[in-house]
């Protein structure tokens, strides 16, 4: 985006122009770009000194950009159902009302200004803590549809204790490519 023209680069364009000199030759001397000189120039045409005046009125959004009635629509369910997150209500307002809904991020800055939130991240899952003894805690991992050296289909699973850091155990478990008692294809 371009850089707004000062009220002096606008002055002197019109004085420069008004005594026959060309686009070129003012954009050069003023280091403007021609179109800017141009389009100064037209503007003082068309509306004189007014024309020379900035035009901020015309900057940013006119109103908001979603209806009144979807902004009470998300606030009345965030206060009747205080545990719902966001998506939840995002998907509610979708289903009622369309395509015509403020995205998560909106739904979250007004749920904000409302004091309807609490500040920081809200992490809502079970919290089991640390293992403070060994087998406390076991972190068991699964990998699949590997395919071994050989070519074979495979998966395994290991079990690790949390607190001692060690490997307790590590099945394979082989993918058969057939049922027993269904025929194999070729036989």
């Amino acid at each position: 985006m371009g850089t707004a023209t000062s009220m002096a680069h606008r002055e002197q364009v019109v004085g420069l122009k008004k005594e026959c000199h060309s686009y070129e030759a003012i954009s050069e001397q003023l280091s403007l770009s021609r179109s800017k000189v141009r389009d100064t120039w037209t503007r003082y045409r068309q509306q004189g000194e007014a024309g020379l005046s900035t035009a901020y009125a015309n900057c940013g959004p006119k109103g908001p950009k979603t209806l009144p009635l979807l902004r009470r629509a998300a606030l009345w369910l965030k206060r009747q159902h205080p545990a719902w997150g966001t998506p939840r209500i995002h998907c509610g307002l979708r289903s009622r009302y369309g395509h015509a809904r403020p995205s998560i991020r909106t739904l979250n800055r007004w749920y904000a200004a409302e004091c309807l939130v609490k500040p920081g991240g809200q992490d809502v899952r079970a919290r089991i803590g640390a293992a403070r003894a060994v087998h406390n805690i076991w972190q068991v991992d699964a990998k699949e549809n590997l395919v071994l050296a050989d070519g074979q289909p495979a998966c395994y699973l290991t079990i690790v204790d949390e607190r001692s850091g060690a490997w307790l155990a590590g099945l394979v478990f082989f993918i058969r490519t057939h049922l027993p008692g269904t025929a194999r294809a070729g036989a």
